[in-house]
């Protein structure tokens, strides 16, 4: 079985092509063109996709939506299944925090533990990120960008090679993880 697996939360972003689960090309990419670029290949080098894997946040909007649609239409030219995956399970390890600019004053905290996600990431105000790390006492955390009030934490963005082995978290594609209402300004 062939799956290729798209991790585009941040602002660069990843691709997986595993057979059976080995890794059999791995590449990374920067925005939409890039993306074809390398999915072309991919395809090419796998001759068959069985599954599409696509990671679904939190992080950028418009990355999140060039990652499914993405998918949504290799599923209709390929055949294939697709699948998304929470996005802070594209990190190593089984225990660890993830944390992201959640903009407008408010940071994403995800919780892994024991290699699944438990609850969707929750928003913390700015003013209470670093108590709430401490009361929390993670042996790793992730930040997906640098954070000037918690300099020590290491900055990485997801992964798709590690989405790859999370097949218990794929579920169905439909859209990504959205943490607020949109933010819309109405017209006068």
């Amino acid at each position: 079985m062939n799956r290729l697996v798209i991790e585009n939360s941040g602002g660069t972003g990843s691709l997986v092509l595993a057979s059976d689960k080995a890794v059999v090309l791995e590449r990374t990419f920067q925005g939409a063109a890039e993306l074809a670029g390398e999915l072309d290949t991919a395809i090419k080098a796998a001759g068959r996709v069985d599954e599409i894997v696509v990671g679904i946040g939190p992080g950028s909007y418009t990355g999140l939506r060039v990652g499914i649609a993405t998918a949504l239409g290799l599923k209709l030219a390929l055949g294939c299944r697709t699948f998304g995956c929470p996005s802070v399970l594209g990190y190593p390890g089984a225990e660890y925090l993830v944390l992201g600019d959640a903009r407008r004053g408010a940071f994403f905290l995800a919780e892994i533990r024991a290699g699944k996600l438990p609850a969707l990431p929750r928003l913390v105000p700015r003013g209470e990120i670093a108590a709430e790390l401490n009361q929390l006492k993670a042996n790793r955390i992730f930040a997906t960008s640098a954070i000037a009030e918690l300099p020590g934490i290491e900055v990485g963005l997801p992964h798709a090679r590690y989405l790859l082995g999370r097949d218990s978290d794929y579920q169905d594609l439909s859209e990504p993880i959205y943490l607020k209402d949109p933010h819309i300004t109405r017209p006068n």
